[in-house]
């Protein structure tokens, strides 16, 4: 059975009675702030899909929201989130998780809420949301976004500038930029199955790619990619040295022995 974790969204403020508290949230109220945080944690309309068991408990404290996920998700969550705590913005986001972020912050600045993010893995704030941070959406139909793409290489090459295409199930066929050097190191890529870390730009409101060039090549693992986890957690420079034992660490999130 695999290890669970949590997430933590704390949110205080004022009431004509005092402190926030729980019995002051409407239960209309809660269902938005839940769906809020289910599209934070699973942008996109395939991790929705596809998503594990997320299960909530609100506890006093003002309002301490727990969410509690598998120890893999929160691992990768509060990579993500630690960074965009320490740059201060929302655009390492997707559009629709960085629109939360900007929900919560518009709401900061019109009825000082304060929203405190933490998770098991790290129970400092990593995310503070308050009337002097600025965590807006970027007011633009098109944004900066790297991401990781998984598919068939199906074409490379190009005389003018090289290039490959890749179909994938999320976005389907797409074209990525890649220097001559990187189609022609290693093993030959074309009709296999890669993962791409890319950089370009995402539409806002459709989700639309344009723009994309390769930054590097990952070897795809169907069933767990732990490259791509091991990647994410360096890029966010979360304090991953302080597990000892990876390897023994992630059999464990993963329910046991190997088999």
């Amino acid at each position: 059975m695999e290890s669970n974790g949590y997430i933590s969204i704390i949110i205080t403020g004022k009431t004509a009675d005092g402190n926030l508290n729980p019995k002051d949230i409407d239960i209309t109220e809660t269902k938005e702030f839940i769906s809020d945080v289910e599209t934070l944690l699973f942008p996109s309309k395939l991790e929705k899909e596809e998503r594990p068991k997320v299960s909530y408990e609100v506890k006093e404290g003002s309002v301490k929201n727990l969410f509690f996920i598998p120890a893999a998700n929160v691992i990768m969550f509060t990579a993500l989130l630690s960074e965009v705590g320490k740059v201060g913005t929302s655009e390492l986001l997707s559009p629709k998780a960085a629109s939360i972020l900007d929900k919560w912050q518009k709401k900061s600045y019109t009825s000082g809420r304060e929203y405190s993010i933490t998770s098991s893995v790290n129970e400092e704030p990593f995310v503070r949301i308050t009337k002097e941070t600025k965590f807006i959406a970027p007011q633009t139909d098109w944004v900066n976004a790297t991401l990781y793409l998984y598919g068939e290489i199906f074409e490379e090459g190009g005389l003018s500038k090289s290039n490959l295409h890749i179909l994938t199930d999320r976005y389907g066929k797409l074209t990525v930029d890649a220097t001559k050097e990187q189609l022609t190191s290693g093993k030959n890529k074309l009709y296999n199955t890669y993962g791409l870390w890319v950089k370009g730009k995402q539409n806002l409101q459709s989700g639309v790619l344009k723009d994309l060039t390769l930054i590097d090549f990952l070897t795809y693992q169907q069933d767990y990619d732990e490259l791509s986890l091991n990647m994410l957690i360096d890029k966010a420079s979360i304090n991953w040295n302080k597990i000892k034992n990876k390897d023994n660490w992630l059999i464990d999130i993963r329910g046991g022995g190997n088999e």
